[in-house]
């Protein structure tokens, strides 16, 4: 059943987030947490292997939320929903595959079936899917579809007709308030699982117009509030994050130029200059035309109800459609392939004009920041578990060369999530990545760390360690700063440690590189790792980065118990 089937207006909770009101709602303050970055099928099943371990030791009971992208949010979304597998009950152990040793993994073992949370994505069948519901949906809803298909659907998470709701009570709640929406069904998270979980995606621009870095915001998605908190350039600063000498001015408003058509720059169209951001809808509600004036401004109201639900399946595809940010920029891909949703802002005392919603295009979290680490600062994290699933490896490089003034950390391999974040972020409007409004830490402090991430390589260790960083202000996320974050970083990567402890029948396979089915370990592609398996991986690939993932955690033990401690510590005081 349909939402807009029950009844015309919805009451639901508005929530504004701006740099007046910075408090989120609910479980959406967190203070440890774990961020799992995006990926596709590599980052899905890197994450798979930490969450094994964390779950083992028993860590992931004590995180008070996920932030997840892309391939992230593929794990972490059946981490948090999942109660069935193919329709039996299944719990966190069993989801997440049995503990694993690196001398234990033969040829035979390694081609066991997959543990469940992955278990789609060995099927081989994503390049059919593909075509498969391009020949039976619009094109915008065709990613939607086969995410549904390849990741949810072996835990009945499929369904488009569900919303989204934090809990049973919640659901109640919400249908006493709108009694025509009875008969909608609802997926919520299961209860012994972090009470935060955030699906972060990318607001790109609306029909017909482009995204740039000075106006595509982050646009994050959870079982009870959707939305983009703050507005971009809230406190809009002149002068480097670092710097003593800056100045602010408010500057709430983007502006969007008109998308080429063909090549061709449509001069009969004018720019959009629009407020972006301001905070939170319930989930349920999102989707619709804006409601009145005064509604704008939050608080309990009656809002449009939106013509379609508001599903997992959509949230999940959102936060995992990595060309949107490169379709947006060309008329005819934005509308033919694009997944679309309306949305209007949140007002403050300082933005007190209403404003329409738009229909705008929506894409992969990770084109605006891959680590997921930046929603947890905006909602004062200290302590946070950081799931680096790399698509390259750290070069030969001369990390004990470089100085600061000249450190390279592109042309040493460093990956954009972790160098943006230091203020070595680019913007590539071509391909869709928009780094450059990421710092949060000072620039001097990045290469005393892949220093010490090289030095673990090179010994053959993973590449797990702890840090303790300052926060820097960052008006375009909303980030205040002036406090202190604590980071185990698991930087996926290669592991001579692990390999070495291999059965010397695995060590060969992973030696005939592209003639072999290890192809590509331990960094797969995002796609098209193998032939005729767009998004897939082979179950021996799976079971191999799992488990090297889950040694990565086993063998650091000792920081992420420091962690936990110090979190345990803090919250006693």
């Amino acid at each position: 059943m349909r939402l807009g089937q029950g009844q015309s207006k919805l009451r639901a909770d508005v929530v504004p987030v701006n740099s007046e009101m910075t408090r989120f709602p609910g479980v959406h303050t967190a203070d440890f947490c774990v961020c799992a970055s995006g990926g596709g099928a590599r980052a899905l099943t890197y994450t798979m292997g930490v969450y094994r371990a964390l779950q083992d030791m028993g860590i992931m009971e004590q995180l008070d939320g996920i932030s997840s992208v892309s391939g992230g949010t593929w794990a972490s979304s059946i981490y948090m929903f999942a109660r069935e597998f193919q329709g039996e009950a299944i719990e966190a152990s069993a989801l997440l595959g049995a503990r694993t040793r690196p001398e234990h993994l033969t040829l035979q073992a390694l081609r066991e079936e997959a543990p469940p949370m992955a278990r789609g994505m060995t099927k081989g069948n994503s390049t059919q899917l593909l075509w498969q519901y391009a020949g039976s949906y619009r094109d915008n809803l065709v990613w939607t579809h086969v995410v549904a298909d390849l990741i949810l659907k072996p835990f009945g998470l499929e369904s488009f007709e569900c919303c989204v709701a934090e809990s049973e009570e919640e659901v109640k709640r919400i249908k006493e308030e709108n009694p025509g929406i009875q008969g909608v069904p609802f997926h919520v998270p299961r209860r012994d699982r972090p009470k935060l979980f955030v699906m972060n995606g990318a607001l790109l621009a609306p029909s017909h117009h482009e995204v740039s870095s000075d106006n595509v915001v982050s646009f994050q998605m959870s079982p009870n509030y959707s939305g983009s908190p703050f507005y971009s350039k809230d406190s809009d600063y002149t002068g480097s994050p670092d710097s003593k000498d800056r100045v602010s001015r408010f500057t709430p408003d983007v502006t969007y130029q008109p998308a080429p058509l063909c090549c061709v720059f449509p001069c009969w169209r004018n720019a959009l200059t629009v407020r972006v951001g301001g905070g939170f809808i319930e989930s349920f509600a999102f989707g619709g035309d804006a409601p009145d004036d005064e509604a704008q401004r939050g608080g309990k109201v009656e809002v449009p109800t939106p013509d379609t639900n508001f599903s997992l399946p959509e949230m999940v595809g959102i936060s995992s459609y990595a060309p949107a940010s490169k379709f947006s920029n060309r008329r005819l891909t934005s509308l033919w392939l694009n997944v679309q949703k309306k949305y209007w802002p949140i007002r403050s005392n300082t933005c007190p004009s209403p404003q329409e919603a738009h229909e705008y295009q929506m894409g992969d979290g990770g084109a605006i920041d891959n680590s997921g680490l930046l929603p947890l600062l905006q909602r004062g994290s200290r302590k946070v578990i950081w799931i680096a699933s790399s698509y390259r490896p750290l070069q030969d490089y001369d990390f004990e060369g470089a100085t600061i003034d000249n450190f390279d950390p592109h042309a040493a391999g460093v990956v954009d999530q972790l160098s943006s974040l230091f203020g070595y972020g680019l913007n590539d409007q071509d391909e869709g990545y928009f780094y450059g409004n990421n710092q949060v830490f000072k620039k001097s402090q990045l290469l005393p760390i892949c220093r010490k991430l090289f030095a673990l390589k090179s010994s053959g260790k993973p590449m797990v360690l702890k840090e303790s960083l300052d926060v820097l202000p960052n008006s375009y996320w909303g980030i205040r700063g002036a406090h202190q974050v604590s980071f185990v970083l698991i930087y996926l990567d290669k592991c001579a440690e692990f390999q070495q402890q291999l059965p010397q029948e695995v060590q060969d396979e992973i030696a005939k590189g592209p003639h072999g089915m290890l192809e590509n370990y331990p960094i797969y592609r995002t796609t098209g790792n193998n032939k005729e398996d767009m998004l897939g991986l082979n179950t021996a690939q799976v079971n191999l980065l799992a488990a090297q993932g889950e040694y990565a955690v086993r063998q650091n033990a000792h920081l992420f118990r420091e962690l936990q401690e110090t979190t345990h510590a803090a919250a006693s005081l």
